[in-house]
């Protein structure tokens, strides 16, 4: 795996304590999906917005419906520039008027500006959290979760994708887009640490950061920073489901909905499966007879799939799944995303 899109953050207590794997990749990857594994989400910050007009300001700045969201509920959403590129992606949850951004690093402090810049007389104040963040990610994780934080396993089972529940200061979000049972534990720093302390003691695995990256390509989940960037529209990196397209107006929205009518993208965001069993470099070139055809992006070899896969930019004339394209040599089938003739 290469290029991990982080900015230059320190790196926290947290990220100590989780920085180190104590068993095989092997392990961690069996752990992961039959019992739980840790994972340290440091490349993770999280806005505040909060103020009486703080709904109605995101809801016209960005491409979510943020009036439809319910109490502990989440969704994924966009900020961009007025030509319609991402400044950033990132998941809002709402609990009553207050607002969370999560988002990579590498976005949080442009974000920030950005929206700052649309401020004049609402009430709306924006503040970085001081908080911490891991996963716990496998078939017995909400279990694990209830014992680490106190909320009740059927609670947590029934949330929903980006739903959460409070418990004291920590937030229990349900991530439900990932290969197996996940829930993201934000806290505090210092109590992020006890409660990842805990979680080891209860037998959590820590899964490394490449091993975090494969199970994030094996769904097909994109990530700023490393597969898209402010030169992207987000249609093209496949975030459909951060865009509500009959809301009305937001940042960027005409060339949005321009884009989604005209129905002609240039290029977007596909899966490939890439022949052989070693990874290719990030940013490789896609050829065809010797034509360029795209660009790759993250990629990984995965051993529940026994292949090589990508994520990867690909130009129209090559959309179609089943197309065979050449990368650094080796053959590689083109596939939708998230790799549904890989499913098993």
């Amino acid at each position: 795996m290469t290029g991990n899109g982080t900015s230059a953050i320190p790196q926290s207590r947290l990220a100590e304590l989780l920085e180190t794997p104590t068993t095989s990749f092997e392990a961690q990857y069996r752990a992961a999906s039959e019992a739980v594994a840790i994972f340290d989400r440091s490349h993770r910050v999280r806005i505040e917005v909060v103020g009486k007009d703080g709904e109605s300001f995101l809801h016209n700045m960005l491409s979510a419906h943020i009036k439809n969201l319910g109490p502990r509920s989440g969704t994924a959403a966009t900020f961009l520039t007025t030509k319609g590129k991402l400044v950033s992606d990132m998941t809002v949850h709402r609990d009553g008027e207050r607002f969370v951004l999560e988002l990579e690093a590498l976005g949080a402090e442009p974000l920030k500006q950005g929206l700052s810049r649309y401020i004049i007389s609402e009430d709306v104040t924006l503040s970085f959290l001081d908080e911490a963040a891991f996963s716990l990610e496998g078939a017995a994780s909400a279990a694990l979760a209830s014992t680490v934080t106190g909320c009740a396993t059927p609670e947590l089972e029934d949330l929903p994708h980006l739903g959460f529940h409070q418990a004291s200061s920590a937030r229990v979000t349900a991530i439900r887009n990932a290969s197996s049972p996940r829930f993201d534990v934000a806290a505090p720093p210092d109590e992020a640490v006890a409660l990842a302390e805990k979680a080891l003691a209860e037998g959590a695995v820590i899964g490394s950061f490449v091993l975090a990256e494969l199970r994030r390509v094996e769904v097909g989940q994109p990530r700023f920073g490393v597969d898209m960037d402010d030169t992207h529209m987000p249609l093209e990196a496949g975030l459909d489901n951060a865009i509500h397209f009959d809301k009305g107006c937001y940042i960027g929205q005409e060339y949005v909905v321009r884009l989604a009518h005209r129905g002609h993208l240039n290029r977007k965001l596909v899966g490939l499966r890439i022949e052989g069993d070693e990874p290719v470099a990030h940013d490789a070139p896609i050829t065809s007879d010797g034509k360029e055809a795209g660009k790759l992006k993250s990629v990984a070899f995965s051993p529940r799939f026994a292949a090589v896969l990508a994520l990867a930019y690909i130009k129209r004339d090559f959309f179609e799944p089943g197309t065979i394209v050449s990368v650094a040599g080796r053959k590689a089938t083109v596939t939708s995303l998230p790799f549904p003739s890989l499913q098993s």
